[in-house]
């Protein structure tokens, strides 16, 4: 089953666009999934299967104490 998307445009203040793709690449993902995710999430819940995927993905790890 192939999944077409649609694309929208957000308009946001200057400081929480660059916050969103700051927190996007600290997550290892771009910034238009990590803003997909986040509508879908408010609109539908953690029910929805792409927030779930999104939440299941294996997600970057951080090194233990030096």
């Amino acid at each position: 089953m192939t999944q077409s998307n649609t694309s929208l445009v957000v308009e946001l203040p200057a400081p929480e666009a660059a916050d969103l793709a700051v927190r996007a690449a600290r997550e290892g993902v771009s910034t238009p999934e990590l803003l997909g995710y986040h509508v879908l999430k408010s609109a539908y819940g953690y029910s929805h299967p792409l927030v779930m995927a999104f939440e299941a993905r294996p997600k970057k790890g951080h090194e233990g104490t030096k």
